[in-house]
């Protein structure tokens, strides 16, 4: 019975801790990354999930547009709670002690495609299932999202990993898409 129950707990802080540490609000300072674009792939290491995700770098979304009202550039992504949704990319810096902006080796237009995917999945559900990844689904988790997202539209595969092996299983992690040769880091910045 004890057994039953430790392996409940685990299955619970499993579940719990991604929707943690990607949702609340950080405190972390980073300046303000100046050739923002359409499509370009923003990347953070966060220190709560560091021990769950296999890689260094732990979440990732994709600058969908600038938004004059709030005078930030919005970041498409998906998280536990509440699932594909957009945040400022002010926000996105301040969760992570680390944070990179890739861009992707390819065509405005398919990153612009690309954005368009992703925004038409705003409010599809989080994907849990991390060990696959699946290019049309009603649920995605954060880099299978940016990756499902170049692949639809004919894009570049970003996944430095694409098939099956021991650390990634079949799926994309942010560290892949960091990895990848189609991406290329234009801006860094470490807390």
């Amino acid at each position: 019975m004890k057994k039953v129950g430790l392996l409940l707990l685990l299955v619970v802080l499993v579940l719990i801790t991604p929707a943690m540490a990607l949702t609340s609000s950080g405190s972390y300072v980073h300046p303000y990354p100046t050739d923002v674009r359409v499509g370009d792939i923003v990347i953070g290491h966060g220190v709560k999930t560091d021990w769950l995700i296999p890689g260094y770098w732990t979440h990732t979304g994709m600058i969908a547009y600038y938004d004059y009202s709030v005078g930030d550039w919005m970041v498409v992504e998906s998280n536990p709670d509440p699932g594909v949704a957009l945040a400022t990319l002010s926000d996105f810096l301040s969760r992570y002690d680390d944070v990179a902006l890739l861009r992707v080796t390819t065509t405005d237009s398919i990153r612009s495609a690309a954005v368009n995917f992703a925004l038409s999945h705003l409010g599809d559900s989080y994907d849990y299932e991390w060990w696959d990844k699946e290019v049309y689904d009603t649920a995605y988790y954060c880099s299978e999202l940016v990756w499902a997202a170049y692949i639809a539209v004919g894009g570049p595969d970003v996944d430095a990993n694409p098939g099956w092996d021991w650390t990634y299983l079949n799926g994309v992690a942010p560290q892949e898409v960091y990895d990848d040769s189609d991406t290329y880091v234009i801006y860094r910045d470490t807390v």
